[in-house]
């Protein structure tokens, strides 16, 4: 069954913001190490991408527009614009999702200096079968889809929750409801 990350965000923060009263978000891929401790774990002003430079991409940002793997957010900005999209079922796409959703809303992304943004990707294989074979097509009408895909209609169920010293597993049921490329 495909997993779908951004609608997995969505629900993380749905439920952190249930727990407590935070004012800073941080989406973080579990495959990222941070290499540089300067790397200040905080929310500046503004959405801010903090993975700029990762060792599978030889530490080069892989094009202007990249927007994923770290990111911090203040949570009215997360929700300013509707939060990740819930449609991208499969790897890929969600993150340049959310990137669109900044642009249109006009908040300006930053990024740390290149030398300080840096992470290790741990070794893992993306199964050909996980990829969204309609990330790029879905890509293209983000636009059309930032209210009424995200945090506004996100749908899930809450089938377990663990809490642990530093952090809350939650298990959930996603909603069913599948996107198609034209509504």
């Amino acid at each position: 069954m495909p997993f779908n990350r951004g609608m997995l965000m969505n629900v993380g923060f749905q439920e952190a913001m249930k727990a407590d009263i935070y004012d800073c978000a941080i989406f973080h891929d579990i495959d990222l190490i941070p290499e540089d401790d300067r790397n200040d774990y905080s929310c500046p002003s503004s959405p801010r991408h903090m993975s700029t430079a990762v060792d599978t991409m030889k530490y080069k940002l892989g094009y202007k527009k990249l927007f994923g793997g770290v990111e911090a957010f203040w949570p009215e900005h997360y929700r300013k614009v509707n939060g990740f999209p819930n449609r991208y079922w499969g790897w890929g796409g969600e993150d340049d999702d959310l990137y669109v959703r900044i642009v249109e809303h006009s908040l300006t992304l930053t990024r740390p200096a290149h030398q300080i943004g840096r992470y290790t990707m741990l070794k893992h294989g993306h199964k050909k079968s996980d990829k969204n074979p309609d990330r790029h097509a879905q890509l293209q009408q983000s636009q059309t889809h930032l209210k009424t895909d995200g945090l506004s209609v996100l749908k899930y169920d809450v089938i377990s929750s663990m809490e642990h010293p530093l952090y809350t597993m939650i298990g959930v049921k996603l909603g069913e409801k599948r996107w198609s490329l034209f509504g």
